[in-house]
Order: C-alpha cells, then structure tokens, then sequence
C-alpha cells in the first residue's frame, strides 16, 4: 500500500507502476525529475551478513535520504532500483538535491547499533529523457542510466547519456549469443611470422559467428559475451577447437618444433578454474606440446597479480604453455605485466605499429618496448603490418615477428595452406 503524501519525510513505497504514479500524480510530467538509486549492487553486505541485514541498511539508506529532503522530495522504495527520489524542478535545484542525495548516501547508515556504508549508483532523468507522460518511463529512463553508472565506474549517470534502445539492442545479442549452437562460430586463423626469414611460425585464432548467413566479426559479439557468462562456453569451445586445429598441422608438418597456434583469453575466462584442466586434456588429447599454446591476454584487461585469473596464468606458464600480453601499448600496464606475470611474448599494438616513422614519439616509445622485451628475453610481434615499407624499420628497431594483412588475413583453416 502506498503511503500518503502528507507525510514527505516518511519513505514511500513504489513496487508497481500504479503506487509510482500515485506517487507522482500531482507533480506535472514536463516538471518531474526522478533519480534512480540502486544499492549493494555486488549484495556484498548479504555475502557477508545475511539478506536480511542486507534489507535492513537498503531501507534505512533511502529512510535516511528521506529524512535529509523532508518536503523537498518523495522518496520511495521499491523495484529494480532500490529506490528512488521524485520531485518537482519548477521548485527544487536540481544540482542541490543531486548532489545532497549523493552525499547522504555516500555517509554510513546505523542498523541495530552497527554502522555499514552501502556502495550505490544514481541515475537521473529529466523530463525530456522519457518519451512520455507517464512516470513509470521516466524511472525507467534513470534505471538505465544506472547501468551506465554500473558499467562505467561514474556514482552519477545521466539518461541524456544513454540510449534506451541501444540497452534492449544489447539485451538481444545476449539472447541471441545464448542460443546459438557450436555449429554458428567458427575459427579463423592469421599467420604470424618471423620477421627475419618471413617463414610462418603460427596462428593467431580468431572467433567468427554467423547469424543468419552473416559472418560476424568480434568487435560485434565480444563485448556482450564478456559482460556476461557466456564468454566463459565460448571460450571453452575455441581453445578446444584451435588446439585440436593445431593438432592437425602438425601432424602434416615435417618441422613442427616451433609451430604454434595462439589463442585469447579474457579475465573472465581465465577466472574459470577448470581452465588449466581443459588445456591439459585438449593437448594430450591431440599430441600438442603445451609449449605449442600461445596465451593471449591483452594489456586493456589488466589482472591483479593476487587474482584467482592471475593463478590460471601461472597454472597455464607452469604446464608449458606461452603467455602473450597482447595490445601493448594502449593501457599503462606494460611494467606491471612483466613484472608480474610470466611473460614470454609481447604483441605490439597496431595503434603504435602504424604511421611509425624514422623519427618521434611512436618510434621512441616502441624502441622502448623493444629494448625492455629483449632486455627480459620476450619475444616482440608488430600487429597490424600492412605494407613492405613497414618491414626494414621493425627490424631495424628490433621486432622479432610480424603479424598483419601484409603477411595474411584470416581465414578459415581449410583454406590455409603452409
């Protein structure tokens, strides 16, 4: 049952569209303004003390925030959010009301003697964020713009900011992605190759998905896989496929000391714990030397040295496997990786490869790398080389591979030969 407005301190209660627009029924539509606050989001006080503790600070947080905007707002409890906070801008500041909800909700609630601070994220929405009148869609303008805020790291998100549709656009792949079968991805490869000699020395594996006749690349699909479980199958699935692929050049190969397939892997997917046990099984099951793995981990996902992903890093080094930092360069985690972790390979980004001249800051900066890679005894491969000129420079700064459209684009393996 909704409480009634004359009490405006007091926390309301909103846990269906109609107790939300009894709520707001005498505040104009063109003058409603709604912050959307979800708290705990991690549950981490239930992980710690129990769902009902958990429920107990939720409501004294928003208990709180109502006692600090007195008739100045209506804030209620209830749906997806958490809570929320309504009121009236041709009345109230809005920058003021904002920043003093923020405020209480960033100071420690008390609950049965005990203090807690409860981590939060805020979405606002004005009136021009909702495509309509009615309240319910422009609380659910604000509750997207707390998963920008849950997504981006900001406490404060803003709807103007976020595309409603883009979300639903997203929530789709996600379903889409959950039902595809094995048969819809498929791997393909780009050689990389020794920049002195030119010889082919291995594979980068790369995932394909095809819906409805359309190959997919992974700038379409990846990001959605990694916000959610199913980064996790996928992954399962490629190293499985790219090791079994690799089991099968080198059965055709007369050199295969040195051929290798390299295969990426997200923090997501390292955190698997079966992750080393899959390796290993893959590559006695095909006869592969685990030296013959390349592990790809890019430099933009860095993983804390004490991390549960940064022990299958070190369960993959220790059983034999290559670990590769790929994209270096485009984050600051460069020294922290080789220090780190046990690093063999580093992949220079193609962001510094391209437009290299003779002389300046790119040139400087991957000399840099080069002269620290050899320093440590790390291999050092160029992406993204395109073009011969490109060619005499890497060596000349010290590249030892190369990997790029000059030397192959990826295809799938049965159109590949060595």
């Amino acid at each position: 049952m909704t409480e009634q407005h004359e009490s405006p301190s007091r926390l309301l209660t909103a846990f269906s569209d109609d107790e939300l627009r009894a709520i707001a029924a005498d505040i104009p539509a063109q003058s409603a303004v709604f912050l959307a606050v979800k708290l705990d989001g991690s549950d981490r006080i239930a992980a710690a003390f129990g769902r009902a503790i958990a429920m107990e600070v939720r409501r004294a947080a928003l208990v709180a925030v109502a006692e600090l905007l007195g008739t100045r707002a209506r804030v209620f409890i209830g749906g997806a959010a958490n809570g929320g906070v309504i009121f009236d801008i041709r009345q109230r500041d809005a920058s003021e009301l904002i920043r003093d909800t923020a405020a209480r909700l960033s100071s420690t609630v008390t609950v049965s003697g005990v203090g807690y601070f409860i981590q939060n994220n805020i979405g606002v929405a004005f009136p021009e964020d909702s495509p309509s009148s009615d309240p319910a869609d422009l609380l659910q303008a604000a509750i997207g713009a707390i998963h920008a805020s849950v997504t981006t790291g900001v406490h404060i998100a803003y709807a103007a900011d976020v595309s409603i549709a883009d979300l639903r656009a997203e929530v789709a792949l996600a379903a889409e992605l959950a039902s595809s079968d094995d048969e819809a991805f498929t791997l393909h490869y780009q050689p990389i190759v020794k920049l002195d000699t030119f010889e082919v020395v291995g594979y980068e594996s790369l995932l394909r998905w095809t819906v409805d006749g359309r190959l997919r690349l992974p700038g379409e699909f990846l990001e959605a896989a990694e916000e959610t479980s199913l980064i996790v199958p996928i992954g399962r699935w490629g190293v499985t496929q790219a090791i079994r692929q690799l089991g099968a050049w080198r059965e055709s190969l007369s050199d295969t000391d040195s051929f290798f397939i390299s295969v990426n892997f997200s923090s997501q997917q390292l955190y698997d714990r079966d992750l080393t046990t899959l390796v290993r099984e893959c590559l006695i099951a095909e006869g592969v030397p685990a030296g013959a793995l390349w592990v790809e981990v890019t430099e933009r996902d860095l993983i804390s040295a004490d991390s549960p992903a940064a022990q299958t890093i070190r369960e993959l080094h220790d059983l034999g496997c290559v670990i590769c930092v790929d994209d270096l360069g485009t984050g600051y985690a460069a020294l922290r990786y080789m220090m780190d972790q046990p690093i063999t390979v580093a992949k220079i980004d193609r962001s510094l490869v391209d437009g290299m001249e003779r002389e300046g800051v790119k040139r400087r900066i991957v000399e840099a790398v080069c002269h620290l890679s050899a320093t440590l005894d790390i291999s050092t491969v160029a992406e993204g080389v395109e073009h011969d000129d490109q060619v005499d420079l890497l060596r000349e700064i010290g590249f030892t591979h190369g990997q790029g459209f000059l030397f192959g684009k990826p295809a799938p393996a049965s159109e590949i030969t060595r």
